[in-house]
């Protein structure tokens, strides 16, 4: 999914001495194909053959020499479940198909335009991923369902409460690399990403990546007013104050709970954001993120 964008990859490496983003090569054919039945149900799929090779560290050049860390991580995730995240060059061939409905989804017409109310319905997807072994040399052998519901909602006078709850289980993990587990949207830099609902703020990119049972729990609740926005000046100038809770449970994840407040709109474009991080309720960190603005963020999750 993405979760860090590579130029704030080489600011983190060169100036932080952090490398945080591990990846890998493949040679690859991708064909991805939508259709939407109607405007209640949309079909997704996608089927990929790829050539998959491990990457290694060739340079340990940077700009600002830390002498609290020794030298650049390897380019190899560390992961609770899994000991050793390497892997030989391997070929996969892996397919997946996708609902999405959003069953109880209204209309507002005006003008003889028909359009949807976004916030009439949750929105339900339904996934299932698979490895298919030894089909065109594939080396990889996994199946893979994820249930989701996400939907946002209004409260009271201007107040918004959006929410995004997936979970899943590999029904069968007979032969899988690293890639092919799941991971979740964490964030070890500085900034937030642009989804403020379906992130983690404090978590560990790959630390609890799973080929197991998991569940992950995302709520957002923007306010009217509360603290600063109290103050009609503040509130004015468009600035809103939020809480969320991020939630992970995998075989390995111990309860890892997120727990935030920011204050949102600042200039217009920006976000800041505070966050505590605990495991099985004990308090394993803190930190703080600059985002761009709820309202501008949303669009691009869209």
């Amino acid at each position: 999914e993405n979760p860090i964008l590579p130029l704030v990859n080489t600011f983190t490496t060169l100036f932080l001495e952090k490398n945080l983003m591990k990846i890998y090569e493949r040679d690859f054919i991708d064909l991805r194909l939508r259709r939407n039945i109607n405007p209640f149900i949309s079909v997704t799929s996608s089927w990929s053959w790829s050539d998959r090779r491990e990457l290694f560290n060739v340079s340990d050049y940077k700009l600002i020499d830390r002498q609290d860390i020794e030298d650049y991580s390897p380019n190899r995730p560390v992961n609770a479940s899994l000991p050793d995240a390497g892997f030989p060059n391997h070929q996969a061939f892996t397919g997946s198909l996708g609902v999405v409905t959003r069953p109880w989804l209204k209309f507002r017409i005006r003008n003889g335009n028909k359009r949807p109310i976004q916030s009439s319905s949750p929105t339900i997807s339904l996934d299932y991923r698979k490895g298919f072994d030894s089909v065109l040399r594939s080396d990889v052998d996994f199946d893979q369902l994820e249930l989701g519901v996400k939907h946002e909602f209004k409260v009271g006078a201007r107040g918004k409460i959006d929410f995004w709850f997936r979970g899943g289980m590999f029904l069968n993990n007979e032969r899988m690399f690293f890639m092919d587990y799941k991971h979740f949207l964490g964030n070890q830099t500085p900034f937030s990403t642009n989804d403020p609902v379906g992130s983690f703020r404090l978590l560990d990119y790959y630390r609890f990546s799973t080929d197991d049972r998991y569940f992950s729990a995302n709520v957002h609740y923007q306010f009217r007013k509360l603290l600063v926005t109290a103050i009609p000046i503040v509130h004015l100038a468009g600035i809103r104050e939020n809480i969320f809770l991020n939630y992970l449970a995998t075989p390995h994840s111990q309860n890892y709970t997120e727990v935030g407040y920011s204050i949102d709109g600042i200039l217009r474009f920006f976000r800041l954001e505070a966050a505590a991080a605990f495991r099985d309720g004990k308090h394993t960190g803190y930190g703080f993120r600059v985002g761009i603005a709820t309202n501008i963020a949303g669009n691009f999750s869209d």
